[in-house]
């Protein structure tokens, strides 16, 4: 891979970060709680460690959120018809994101607890 091929990825993966943040609902609401997250994490002046695990949670949601963006999109590229199979895809897409979201949940409580209770 050449170096403008190198850059050129990154900007494809720029475009792809904006679309889904522009055309997805969901990835604009778990972004302004992330957001609402790292500004309590100023604020509280949380440790490196929880830092670390914070905005590894968020990097995960949002990342499996369009991880389901892409999944729902190719499965609709695949088949306009509604088919059983088409759904449960797409429904298993979206309850990983929810497993992950319920889980940064907990985690937040339990970071963000001490300080609010302490």
């Amino acid at each position: 891979m050449t170096v403008n091929g190198f850059f050129r990825s990154f900007l494809y993966a720029l475009q792809g970060l904006r679309a889904s943040f522009w055309e997805q609902r969901n990835l604009k609401v778990q972004t302004l709680v992330g957001l609402i997250t790292v500004g309590a994490g100023f604020y509280f002046s949380i440790t490196a460690t929880e830092w670390c695990i914070i905005l590894l949670v968020i990097g995960l949601v949002l990342g499996l959120e369009m991880i389901n963006t892409s999944i729902e999109g190719l499965v609709d590229l695949v088949t306009l018809e509604r088919k059983p199979l088409a759904g449960k895809i797409k429904d298993i897409a979206a309850g990983a994101v929810l497993v992950a979201s319920v889980i940064a949940l907990v985690i937040g409580v339990i970071i963000f607890r001490k300080y609010c209770l302490g």
